[in-house]
């Protein structure tokens, strides 16, 4: 949420401001010119919290004892023993848990490059 505000302060008020006085409404204004501007802030902002959620480690480590409830993560960390470690399961566990990932980021991306170059072009 931190990250969200600070993205919502960079927008320019003027635009909020210059759609106000074409008559929109506070609502018409936040869905059409508030809510287009700040997709790239939005998709950072699903992509980390997402990634978080994701590969959360520690929690689920401590608190699931059933073997049937564990998370990727923590299913993979028990292919690692002591003294052995199954590397070729861990390689796989590792690619199969970073497939939702990628594809997240996939989806995303049109959003995020529309982000880094929004405002480059002048005119």
């Amino acid at each position: 949420m931190w990250s969200l505000k600070g993205y919502f302060d960079s927008l320019p008020r003027e635009l909020e401001e210059a759609a106000r006085i074409d008559g929109a409404s506070a609502w018409t204004t936040f869905f059409k010119v508030v809510l287009p501007l700040a997709k790239p802030g939005l998709a950072v902002t699903a992509l980390f919290s997402f990634m978080t959620a994701w590969n959360e480690f520690i929690l689920a480590s401590t608190f699931l004892t059933d073997e049937s409830f564990y998370t990727l993560p923590v299913l993979l960390k028990s292919s690692v023993g002591r003294y052995s470690a199954d590397w070729g399961l861990f390689s796989a566990g590792a690619i199969l848990t970073s497939i939702p990932v990628m594809a997240l980021f996939y989806f995303l991306q049109k959003y995020l490059v529309g982000g880094l170059t929004a405002g480059s072009v002048k005119g």
